[in-house]
């Protein structure tokens, strides 16, 4: 009882002592502000994640326009080669231009030969076309695992920045203004 009525005396003096509260914001700050007080790293990774971006996009418009293909282009082919028409089959396969195509085409050029030779031409021209559709995703790969330590980096640069900062400042004159900084950048 003896506490509660301190307390209510204590909150009235305290109302009455200062009668206008202003409320203190905090300035606003968005991922641009953010990224520029990053620091340098952060121009990297920005500049490292365009790039993935890019190169993801890239490689889905043309794995997606690969994998587009004629459910009549078997069809076609075997009515080509059936009624002997095989430049007419290689035409096709020319215009059609898909990896599939590219492989089909490269079969078609072959007959007359042994089946081995025929089919270690279509796994060549396969093996490339897995190559060509794999372009960039290595690039990808290695931004995937460095831009990390990259970060890691910027959070170490960022720590001794703050604890030279305070070992500069002297013994009696470390504030938090003087700390926030290179806490900040970690």
């Amino acid at each position: 009882m003896l506490l509660a009525q301190g307390a209510i005396s204590l909150t009235d003096s305290l109302a009455t002592a200062n009668p206008v509260l202003t409320e203190v914001t905090a300035p606003e700050m968005n991922m641009f502000d953010m990224a520029v007080k990053g620091g340098w790293i952060m121009i990297v990774l920005g500049v490292l994640s365009v790039v993935c971006f890019y190169i993801l996009f890239e490689r889905n418009y043309v794995i997606r326009k690969a994998g587009k293909d004629d459910p009549m282009f078997m069809d076609k082919i075997k009515d080509y080669i059936h009624t002997g028409e095989i430049k007419a089959a290689l035409n096709y396969c020319r215009t059609v231009n898909t990896p599939a195509a590219r492989m089909v085409e490269k079969g078609i050029s072959r007959l007359g030969r042994p089946i081995n030779d025929v089919q270690a031409a279509i796994e060549n021209v396969g093996n490339i076309e897995v190559a060509r559709l794999e372009k960039g995703l290595i690039v990808m790969a290695t931004i995937s695992g460095g831009a990390p330590m990259l970060g890691f980096l910027g959070t170490v640069t960022g720590m001794v920045r703050a604890f030279y900062e305070m070992a500069n400042a002297g013994s009696g004159n470390i504030d938090i203004t003087l700390l926030s900084g290179g806490i900040y950048e970690a």
